[in-house]
């Protein structure tokens, strides 16, 4: 798998850009973008390693050698939405959304995600009933 030094350099003789450019266009400077170029150990910060990565219309997981799909995935706003909602979700609370998407996901996939199999004894009465509902249909 390539270094990070080594996915910038290409990049960077692929698409025709100097150091100069895309240290403009991840607001970083050429000295900087210079040094990650010439030494194979070092790593930028990850402020940095987005910057690149979104001036060169790359994903970071590219340009970290994680992934040889240079393509950036991104989320639609409602899965953005759906992810901000979860993160703010009581464990209790996503037990319960975990039981809501349950059949809409392969059978290997529901306990290791869901943690279904991990009732809390905190749990209130009518949440452990939404999920049994979930659960009988």
């Amino acid at each position: 798998m390539q270094n990070f030094s080594n996915i910038l350099y290409n990049l960077l003789k692929q698409q025709g850009i100097s150091q100069r450019m895309l240290a403009e266009m991840a607001n970083t400077t050429e000295a900087t973008i210079s040094r990650y170029l010439t030494n194979a150990r070092r790593m930028p910060r990850a402020d940095l390693v987005i910057s690149i990565a979104e001036a060169l219309g790359v994903s970071t997981d590219y340009l970290l050698g994680l992934t040889s799909n240079p393509e950036r995935q991104s989320l639609s706003a409602e899965n953005e939405e759906l992810l901000r909602c979860y993160s703010y979700a009581s464990p209790s609370d996503r037990k319960v959304i975990w039981a809501v998407l349950d059949k809409y996901q392969p059978k290997d996939y529901r306990a290791a995600a869901s943690g279904q199999d991990k009732w809390d004894p905190k749990d209130s009465i009518a949440r452990q009933d939404a999920i049994k509902k979930f659960e009988d249909e």
